[in-house]
Formats: C-alpha cells, sequence, structure tokens
C-alpha cells in the first residue's frame, strides 16, 4: 500500500471546497460577534463564492488525481463546483429579504449553505465511495438543520425531524451498499473499481455475483432518497412544504445536483466497463429505467391535483428527478453529458421558479395557493412574465433551455437503445404540460376575486414591503432567466463544454 502523501497540488486542487468552508467559518465567526445584526454575512458569502466559481473555472482544463487518488481534480469536479457556487449566490440573494422579514439571521442560513456546498463538491469530486459519503453526509447534516431553520412555525420543525429520520434510515443503505461494493472489489476506489471491470475474467465474477447486485441496490436507494425519485420520494413534498421557501429552491437545485454527480460519476463513468457483459448491462438499465419512468410518471400526475405552489414544485421536482434518471440509465459518456446539461439548466429554472414564490410568499406562509396567483400578470406583469418563463422552460417547451435540457436526455437514451423509456418519458412530458401552463393561465386569464386580492394587488406580501422586491432578490431572478435563455438559443455552448469533462 502506498503511503499517503500530500502536497501543494493537491490543496490546489480542492481550492473551491477550502474557499467556501472557510467562508463558512469566517461566517459563523462574524454572525456570532455581531452586536448588530448586518449585510456583512450577505456579502462575505457572495463573495466567498464567487471566489470558489472562479478558481473553479481556472481549474476546468485540470485532469487527474489528489489526495492519492481519492479526489478527482478535472473538469467535471471543478464545473460542479462552479454550478453549486452559483447555486450558492442565487440562494443567498433569494433568502435576504425572505429571512429578515421572518426575523432570521441572513449569517445562519449564509453558513449552512456554504458547508452543505462543500458536501456538494466532496460528492461531486470524490474518487472513492469514501469520500462520496462523507459529502452526502456533510450536505445532509446541513441540510436537516436549513429545514428546521424557522424554530417557531410547527411545519418547519416537522419538516426537518421527517426529513432527519428518513435521511439517517437511507444513510444505512447507503453504507451497507458500500461495504458490499467493497466486499466485491476488496476497495472502494472508483478508478480500481474500473480497472477490476475491465479485466473480463474479473468482471464476470464480479457481475455474476449476488454481493455486488444486492451493494449497487442498496448504493440506488440511498441516492434516490437524495434526488427525491420514486419510490423514495415520500419526505419530499412534506419538506418542501415545511420549509423555508429559500430553502427548499437549495434542496431541489443544488442538493439535486450534487447527489447526481456522484450517482453519473460511479454508474456512468466509474462502471462503464459494464457494457461488455449484455446481460449485465441490460439489467443495470432495466432497473434504472423503470425507476426513471416511476419518478415521471409519479411526479407529473400527483402534480395535476396541486394547489399548493410549492407542492406543486415538490411534485414537479420528483418528475424532473426522472428525466435525469433516464440519462442515468442509457450507462454511457452520452447519458453522463445529458444529465450535465439538465442539471445546469434545472438550476437556474426551478431556482427562478422558488424565487417567484419566495417573493410573493407573505404573512407566516400565506400566498402559496393557485388562487392567490389571479391578476398576478395584469399586477405585477414583470414578476408574472419571470414565473412564465420558468414554467415554459420547466415544461420544455423552446426557446429556454428546459428543451434542451429534453432532447439531450431523450437522445442519450435512444442511443443507448431506451427508445421505449424515451417515448414514455415524452409522454409524461404532456402531462406535466397542464399544471405548469395553468399557472399562466391563472396569472393572465384570472382576475383576483375578493379576500385574493392582496397578493396580486401587493399589499401584505415579502413584494410588498420592499415596493419592487429587493435588488438582490431582483438579480438571482436575473441570473435565472438570462441562464436559461441563453442555454436555450445557444446551447451548443454547455453541450462542447461538457463534452470535454469524461478524460479520466
Amino acid at each position: 500500500m502506498m503511503p499517503f502523501q500530500v502536497s501543494a497540488r493537491d490543496f490546489y486542487g480542492v481550492m473551491p471546497l477550502l474557499i467556501l468552508a472557510g467562508t463558512g467559518l469566517v461566517v459563523l465567526m462574524v454572525d456570532a460577534f455581531e452586536k448588530v445584526p448586518s449585510r456583512t454575512p450577505l456579502y462575505l458569502t457572495l463573495l466567498g463564492a464567487i471566489a470558489a466559481a472562479a478558481t473553479g473555472i481556472i481549474n476546468l482544463d485540470n485532469t487527474g488525481r489528489i489526495f492519492n487518488g481519492m479526489i478527482l481534480n478535472n473538469g467535471w469536479a471543478n464545473y460542479y463546483s462552479v454550478l453549486f457556487s452559483v447555486g450558492v449566490i442565487m440562494a443567498v440573494l433569494l433568502a435576504e429579504r425572505y429571512l429578515k422579514d421572518e426575523e432570521v439571521l441572513i449569517g445562519e442560513f449564509s453558513a449552512l449553505v456554504l458547508f452543505s456546498a462543500c458536501g456538494m463538491i466532496m460528492l461531486a469530486s470524490g474518487n472513492d465511495l469514501i469520500v462520496t459519503f462523507l459529502g452526502l453526509e456533510t450536505m445532509s447534516i446541513a441540510f436537516y438543520v436549513l429545514a428546521g431553520l424557522f424554530r417557531k412555525r410547527r411545519e418547519s420543525n416537522e419538516a426537518a425531524l421527517k426529513y432527519f429520520l428518513l435521511g439517517a434510515f437511507s444513510t444505512g443503505f447507503f453504507l451497507y451498499g458500500i461495504a458490499l461494493l467493497y466486499g466485491t472489489f476488496a476497495t472502494t476506489n472508483l478508478d480500481a473499481i474500473t480497472a477490476a471491470l475491465s479485466i473480463p475474467a474479473a468482471a464476470h465474477n464480479a457481475l455474476t455475483s449476488p454481493m455486488f447486485w444486492m451493494g449497487i441496490g442498496m448504493l440506488l436507494v440511498g441516492f434516490c432518497f437524495k434526488i427525491a425519485a420514486f419510490p423514495f420520494h415520500q419526505w419530499a413534498p412534506d419538506v418542501y412544504d415545511g420549509s423555508p421557501t429559500v430553502v427548499a429552491a437549495f434542496f431541489s437545485t443544488a442538493g439535486k445536483a450534487g447527489a447526481f454527480a456522484a450517482l453519473v460519476l460511479i454508474i456512468n463513468i466509474a462502471m462503464a466497463p459494464i457494457a461488455n457483459d449484455p446481460a449485465a448491462f441490460h439489467k443495470m438499465q432495466m432497473v434504472l429505467g423503470i425507476l426513471a419512468l416511476g419518478s415521471m410518471f409519479y411526479g407529473n400526475i400527483t402534480a395535476l391535483s396541486q394547489t399548493n405552489i410549492k407542492r406543486m414544485l415538490a411534485y414537479s421536482s420528483i418528475a424532473h428527478a426522472g428525466y435525469m434518471l433516464l440519462g442515468v440509465a442509457a450507462m454511457s459518456r452520452q447519458g453522463a453529458t445529458a444529465v450535465t446539461i439538465y442539471l445546469t439548466v434545472y438550476t437556474f429554472m426551478q431556482m427562478g421558479a422558488f424565487g417567484v414564490v419566495a417573493m410573493l410568499e407573505h404573512d407566516n406562509g400565506k400566498g402559496l395557493e393557485l388562487n392567490d396567483y389571479a391578476g398576478l400578470g395584469r399586477r405585477r406583469p414583470w414578476i408574472a412574465a419571470i414565473m412564465s418563463v420558468m414554467m415554459l422552460s420547466l415544461t420544455g417547451i423552446p426557446p429556454f433551455g428546459g428543451f434542451f435540457g429534453k432532447y439531450y436526455v431523450f437522445t442519450a437514451a435512444i442511443s443507448s437503445g431506451l427508445t421505449l423509456f424515451a417515448i414514455l418519458g415524452m409522454i409524461a412530458t404532456l402531462i406535466s404540460v397542464f399544471f405548469y401552463l395553468r399557472i399562466m393561465v391563472v396569472m393572465y386569464f384570472r382576475d383576483a376575486e375578493e379576500g385574493e386580492a392582496g397578493l396580486a394587488a401587493g399589499t401584505g406580501g415579502t413584494l410588498a414591503i420592499s415596493g419592487v422586491g429587493t435588488i438582490s432578490a431582483w438579480a438571482a431572478l436575473a441570473i435565472a432567466t438570462v441562464g436559461i435563455s441563453i442555454l436555450g438559443i445557444l446551447p451548443t455552448i454547455l453541450t462542447n463544454l461538457s463534452q470535454s469533462f469524461y478524460a479520466r
């Protein structure tokens, strides 16, 4: 066994993680010693996230391993560092006014978001299942606390408890899966697992072993819980609904991206040699494909009956996990590229949708019903326009980024022989048209009734308190809108970039 040696190159390779972690510690100290709450934690968080994103961009061309092969230092890891940093920036911009109105300090939120982003980077860069586990738990522990950030609300406490109990249960499955894979390959290093699967005799022994399939199955259970995929989705609607809206936005975007980054790294890249065994390859595809279809249809069909916007977006999040699982089911580099593109677009459009909901929410969680949005197009045209862009993109209607996200996922599935699954996925997309466009119909073609006019007219809500919202919240919505518009008009920017990530 090689001695564990650490060099300056190793620390430089994880600089985005170190910057976010250091910023989180500084924010905690500033928040603890401030006698009068200020915006300093917000500025520090933005500065740290921008610095981490810049470092990730500088390191995009890197290839190799660091910390004795346990961590990746390549385009894949650094791109996701940038994506998570952008997610942090959008989350804190949206949270500044929202938390102030709820009398919650921005420093608490900022520190937890920064630490959770550190876990996400470990997920995306982990070249060892132990590092993946550490990243998953670092992210999850911060999420459990974030879900209960509104300590005076019963719904927030309930959301935190549900998330913690089910999350702890899923962690047991994940760890047991790692143990069984270690029993199969005598290693938890992804490079070593890839090498073993590349040797015909060793691959045959592994792929015919019940221990391997039990290990992969339990690993999938742990991941499916984190990405809220059917049938491990039960926590998502209640947790999203009970959590602060900006927290739910971060859960469903950056949190999902972190878990998917690790899942794709393990299934589509590290275990790519499974394709040499047609029987094992087909078995893996079918399992992932069924999970994808279940998520797409369950999420979209259940969302049809929702009148609460946050719960609708929660079930929508389950459906989008299904679309991305279809890219994972392709078991190819093309599928990995498709998932990366989808996650990027999804981060912008879902964060934007939740951002609008947060701006319009008021009076202890009111203003979240569909009827509250009646007449919004006439009274708050800019907010209604941004929400419309997000809904059209989530539906998959061009020229917005959501269209190309679905296009690349379905194309990858068809290229891998999953044509039927892709067709069924398109049918599931047609189902989603109803509840996404229904919001637009309510905003533009229904007048607010008496008693509902408060939100639409702008009286009593977060939006009304600041007159036209806040500069920070509008900046976050601008980032989301511009992001999905550019990726819809010029998708090749992201396509060409993501295809260069897989020089393992």
